[in-house]
């Protein structure tokens, strides 16, 4: 993300390029549907870095006045100033917004980002399309991470590939393009975050730069040769950059071989694009190189703004909020660009020397902080008592990392979890919905001397009946119903699934709007196909249970939170119904409207029933987040222990769950151990 020049000078075009680029990226980031791809812009931000860096090293070599010392100065002038400003003016406002779960992991990755290292910071935190990424003010930095380790790696090679008349430069070079495509496709199939968000997987797209640097001029002879060609070959690079900005989503196994669509697309533009042909001139157009030119500074800020919006709760009074924050962005982009990125790239008014001391002593502060803030788990002496201690009931389940399966500990059924005791009647499966469910009703059963066994695998669907994209979930899952059809000492199977989350993707992403994303669990069939398969494959799941004899009870969707429930916890007026109220009826029926009529129709089979955790979170109008001063949520969508706890009781005093024996009270000892096969 350097700015415009090359081989022959400054071209405006590039610029232009970077408009482009950031504006997609901008525009994805809100969330809207607008630019369903904009993730795109980042490679081709990558593939411009690529070409415009080799081409300052390549010029300078020629010339025999490169060095390692003057490259690096020119990336921390470059780079740095802006950046600490933003994460200055993001960790100041993060004091007084984040709750210190949030704050610890902004302080995290405060430091993952000053060590160029946040790449690796969220491939291990997170993923990049989920709701809970949408809340992390600096993930963005995750590409300055891929180009800042890229160039710790690039001008060594070029050096020694360069020798005996730059003849291995080209080799070199295409060994490692050919290496990191390879595997980016290898990669993306089997472990996608780390392809999305690690620099080996990523490094062909700065590579493919590096050959239009290399070959440009031998290129554009060649296209010239045959009249048409290069106008040709100039329009479908623009069709490649712009179309998957609105083709692509979340869905899209990127990056994969996909993403050469916008790598090439790009090396295209920036091979062809000139001031004489129509494009060019688009591109080089004022306005155009005008957000070019800041969109180093735009991209820094733009993130922050939406994530601690997100958190604050403005973005849910509606669309026009993106508006307002599209218009902060670029206005912080201008003064960025104006009073921080100009004068400290000017040699002339800040020294080297200036440079490294003010990089050295920034970037210790930043670390000195950030490891405070981890240390300090988020600075919780910010908040009162009353808060902290509201904030303690947000908890799942102390039994979650143990019995909940998931790709790495898929956890069979006959070493599944048996809570109390190993005499068990009851079972619970399902989904990560399940984990703390599981455990509540342990609790319910445990006066009576009934056990529970535990069966939940993570993000899994019903997938008996098709192969899931979510890597074990369909052996577990037909393992699981396998395992309970042989087991006649389980009687009764309590089926929990986040089905809406699985048909429609996540509701954070789209608040108040009700979510309409493609299902991810299923590829190669379109997203209808999907959905009808997922039914099915549950229906089938109900109806195997009840031929085997199971008593199965299904529970109705549980409601979600339009955002992470520390938002209402450490909301500054908790008196106040409308900060602590999360969704209301209205958005559950909508959201929930495709499943709810196929459970109800599951639950008039023989020995299905429905329980229905609504009431317990919701009254007629809206649900709440907190209830009798305990967090009924421990993020924006699970249920805490003590909402498990609450609804399963409550639907057992209702008949909703047909329980035998005496309740316990509401206050019964969860501590004791859980016992294990």
């Amino acid at each position: 993300m350097t700015s415009a020049g090359g081989g022959g000078g400054y071209r405006p075009e590039v610029d232009g390029l970077r408009a482009i680029a950031v504006v997609a990226v901008i525009l994805f980031h809100t969330n809207l549907g607008i630019a369903t791809g904009g993730y795109v812009g980042v490679d081709v931000f990558f593939v411009i870095s690529g070409y415009l860096i080799s081409s300052i090293i390549l010029r300078e070599m020629d010339q025999k006045r490169f060095t390692f010392l003057g490259f690096y100065e020119r990336r921390i002038r470059r780079i740095f100033p802006a950046l600490f400003v933003v994460l200055v003016a993001a960790s100041a406002a993060s004091w007084f917004i984040l709750p210190p779960e949030q704050m610890q992991t902004f302080a995290q990755s405060a430091v993952a980002t000053t060590a160029f290292a946040a790449n690796i910071f969220f491939w291990m935190k997170s993923g990049y399309f989920g709701g809970d990424a949408e809340l992390f003010p600096l993930i963005h930095m995750w590409s300055l991470a891929v180009e800042e380790q890229y160039y710790i790696v690039f001008p060594f090679l070029v050096m020694i590939a360069a020798g005996a008349r730059k003849r291995w430069l080209p080799w070199v070079m295409g060994i490692a393009f050919v290496a990191s495509f390879a595997a980016c496709i290898i990669v993306t199939r089997d472990q996608p975050l780390a392809a999305f968000f690690l620099a080996p997987m990523r490094a062909w797209e700065l590579l493919a730069g590096v050959f239009v640097a290399i070959y440009q001029r031998p290129w554009l002879a060649a296209l010239d040769r045959v009249r048409g060609v290069r106008p040709a070959v100039e329009a479908a690079g623009l069709v490649a950059v712009v179309a998957p900005i609105f083709l692509f989503d979340s869905t899209t196994a990127f990056p994969g071989w996909i993403a050469a669509v916008p790598v090439f697309g790009t090396a295209a533009l920036i091979l062809t694009s000139t001031g004489g042909s129509i494009i060019g001139r688009v591109l080089a157009s004022g306005p155009v190189v005008g957000v070019g030119l800041v969109s180093y500074s735009a991209y820094l800020w733009h993130q922050p703004l939406y994530a601690l919006s997100r958190v604050y709760g403005l973005t849910e009074r509606g669309p026009w909020v993106y508006a307002v924050l599209i218009l902060a962005t670029f206005i912080l982009a201008w003064l960025s660009w104006r009073f921080v990125e100009q004068p400290f790239r000017d040699r002339r008014r800040i020294r080297r020397l200036t440079i490294y001391v003010v990089f050295v002593l920034l970037s210790g502060a930043l670390v000195a902080w950030g490891l405070a803030g981890h240390v300090a788990k988020g600075f919780p002496n910010r908040f009162d008592r009353e808060t902290l201690a509201l904030n303690a009931t947000a908890t799942f389940s102390p039994r979650r990392v143990e019995c909940h399966a998931d790709r790495l500990n898929p956890k069979p059924p006959e070493s599944a979890c048996r809570y109390f005791f190993d005499e068990a009647h009851w079972a619970v499966l399902g989904d990560s919905h399940g984990v703390e469910t599981a455990l509540a009703l342990a609790e319910e059963l445990k006066p009576a001397g009934e056990g529970v066994v535990h069966l939940t695998y993570s993000a899994c669907q019903a997938a008996l009946t098709f192969d899931s994209t979510n890597p074990g979930c369909s052996e577990w899952m037909r393992q699981s119903v396998a395992w309970l059809e042989r087991s006649p000492e389980i009687t009764d199977v309590l089926v929990v699934f986040r089905h809406s989350y699985h048909l429609y993707g996540d509701q954070t992403r789209s608040f108040p709007r009700v979510p309409d994303e493609k299902p991810v669990f299923l590829r190669g069939v379109s997203e209808e196909e999907a959905r009808r398969t997922y039914i099915e494959s549950f229906s089938e799941t109900v109806r195997r249970l009840s031929a085997a004899g199971k008593r199965v009870h299904i529970v109705l969707p549980i409601p979600e939170l339009p955002t992470h429930v520390e938002r209402y916890i450490f909301a500054s007026d908790r008196s106040d119904p409308d900060r602590v109220t999360g969704a209301d009826m209205d958005f559950y029926r909508a959201r929930n409207a495709r499943i709810l009529p196929v459970l109800e129709r599951l639950g008039r089979l023989p020995g299905v029933n429905l329980v229905d955790p609504v009431p317990a979170f919701c009254d007629e109008v809206r649900c709440r987040s907190i209830i009798d001063n305990e967090s009924m949520y421990y993020d924006d969508d699970h249920p805490s222990l003590a909402g498990a706890r609450r609804w399963i009781k409550m639907a057992r005093a209702s008949g909703d769950l047909p329980i035998s024996g005496p309740v316990p009270a509401a206050d019964a000892p969860v501590s004791e151990g859980v016992k294990v096969d």
